[in-house]
């Protein structure tokens, strides 16, 4: 089971220290969630002279592993350090470290068991730069279910106290109910993993495992280097840039930060040994993925089995858009309303109304209505009708009345006529309906003018409450906000205001 570093800012941790600090270096930059904050790290004022003591309370009960300190920042250095954890309420010492030597970077407190499980991979070089030191040997009673730890800058190399960082490894205590332990390993997953990129492991594997084509017995087919993993030197499936600027698998990625993680560490740059950050992290090579795909493909019948992993959900993730917002973009334009939308509306059922009319009125079924010609003249479909009566006939539709109409006129032409007066005149009441209900632009100035506010009746007003239709003024907008009810006794919302515009 991997650690856990449960000063997170993710995992909810709380700080405290009494002495004074430089400004924009308190203690609390060592739980920060921004980066450049927590790049910073705690100084204290330049008079501060220790001991400094800085505590760290966590919301939950903690098994402490591995303590590890940075206790450098820039040229100001921090020489001498104590840990004390807390049992019944009283604090006792569970390790020190003191003289620290000038190159030394970091300090790393654990138990000596798992020092020796792990010091021989470690290069010397590392271990030149971090000093190891081991907790007593009765800090396991203290240690195996804290809720809070002091660190304790003792001494200083001729400069303010000072901690750039601080991790607290370790894995959610025994003592803590099985639903609890498991929500902190749920929010550490997915701090580590924000993209949901983890494979789940095979049985018997240490790392997750990926399907890698086998070349054929008798192929002689010669793989190009660009396509080979630069650690494992196999043929990669998902090759990403590493900041580095080397390009391995993806698995070969997670293989290592697993192993990394057992040791308390971040993922890291297998290359540089450099921690991933949001500007500092792999990408996925897409273009160099399809040119291997396209390689598989093109060379299939030399490999025994060839992955699908063009298309996966790994690479197409967050790809195609959700429904939901396809339903709210037709929500958001299904529901605007203007003047053009209400004045066709009150034309298509005012002309519905008037052709039900004429249909009823007429005892035979009037004909198609004809189309007009480049020359302004109807061409009419009835066989009996006359020039002179085309041309009255084309006269009167098109000036919407029926006064010169010819008595020679068919029963078909006259009730052609009639059913285009009669659209003529629904047209032009539904005109006038619609521009009674549009109060802006289109109302006429003697009616602005004898319009005053609901509440002080001044003739200077700005809104419009649509739930009422009254207007008022800035002043009684803002009293009868609070209350969010008109003059009139009608309930209104702040969306339903809107400003009035006067001519």
């Amino acid at each position: 089971m991997s650690l856990i570093n449960f000063l997170n800012s993710k995992l909810k941790p709380s700080v405290e220290c009494d002495a004074l600090c430089e400004d924009g270096y308190t203690a609390n930059n060592l739980i920060a969630d921004d980066a450049e904050q927590l790049s910073r790290g705690f100084m204290a004022y330049a008079v501060t002279k220790p001991p400094v003591e800085i505590i760290f309370d966590f919301p939950k009960a903690v098994e402490v592993k591995v303590i590890k300190l940075w206790n450098s920042n820039g040229a100001l250095r921090s020489t001498s350090f104590e840990l004390h954890g807390k049992f019944e309420g009283i604090w006792e010492r569970v390790a020190y470290a003191r003289d620290l030597a000038e190159g030394v970077d970091s300090v790393t407190f654990c138990y000596q068991s798992d020092y020796n499980s792990r010091s021989n991979a470690e290069s010397a070089a590392t271990q030149a730069q971090s000093v190891k030191a081991f907790f007593f040997k009765t800090a396991h009673r203290l240690l195996s279910n804290a809720s809070s730890l002091k660190v304790i800058i003792c001494a200083t190399k001729r400069s303010p106290p000072v901690l750039r960082k601080i991790e607290v490894w370790g894995l959610p205590s025994r003592a803590l109910e099985k639903a609890d332990r498991e929500l902190v390993k749920t929010i550490w997953s997915e701090i580590v993993h924000p993209h949901g990129f983890r494979t789940a492991p095979d049985r018997g594997q240490r790392s997750p495992s990926r399907n890698v084509p086998e070349l054929n017995e008798y192929s002689t087919l010669k793989i190009p280097e660009e396509f080979l993993d630069e650690i494992t030197w196999e043929l990669m499936i998902f090759p990403t840039v590493l900041p580095s600027g080397k390009i391995v698998d993806q698995s070969t990625i997670d293989k290592h930060s697993e192993v990394e993680a057992k040791w308390g560490r971040l993922p890291s740059d297998p290359f540089t040994g450099l921690e991933f950050t949001s500007h500092r992290k792999a990408i996925l090579n897409l273009a160099l993925k399809a040119r291997i795909e396209k390689f598989l493909m093109d060379n299939s019948e030399h490999f025994k089995t060839v992955p699908r992993s063009l298309g996966s959900s790994f690479v197409r993730r967050s790809k195609n858009r959700h429904a939901s917002q396809f339903a709210s973009l037709y929500q958001r334009h299904s529901s605007t309303v203007g003047t053009y939308s209400s004045l066709s509306e009150a034309f298509y059922k005012s002309s519905s109304q008037a052709s039900a009319t004429a249909t009823l009125s007429s005892p035979t079924l009037p004909p198609k209505r004809p189309r007009i010609s480049d020359s302004t003249t109807y061409r009419s479909e009835a066989p009996l009708l006359t020039s002179t009566a085309t041309q009255t006939l084309s006269s009167t539709s098109l000036s919407f009345s029926s006064k010169s109409a010819p008595f020679s006129m068919t029963g078909a032409a006259v009730s052609s006529t009639a059913s285009s007066t009669t659209i003529a005149t629904g047209i032009d009441h539904a005109i006038q309906e619609a521009l009674k209900n549009v109060t802006r632009y289109t109302c006429p100035p003697a009616a602005v003018k004898a319009a005053t506010c609901i509440s002080c009746k001044a003739e200077e007003f700005s809104y419009e409450i649509l739930t009422c239709k009254h207007l008022v003024c800035r002043a009684c907008l803002v009293q009868l906000t609070k209350d969010e009810m008109c003059t009139c006794k009608v309930s209104f919302r702040t969306s339903d205001v809107e400003r009035y515009h006067k001519l």
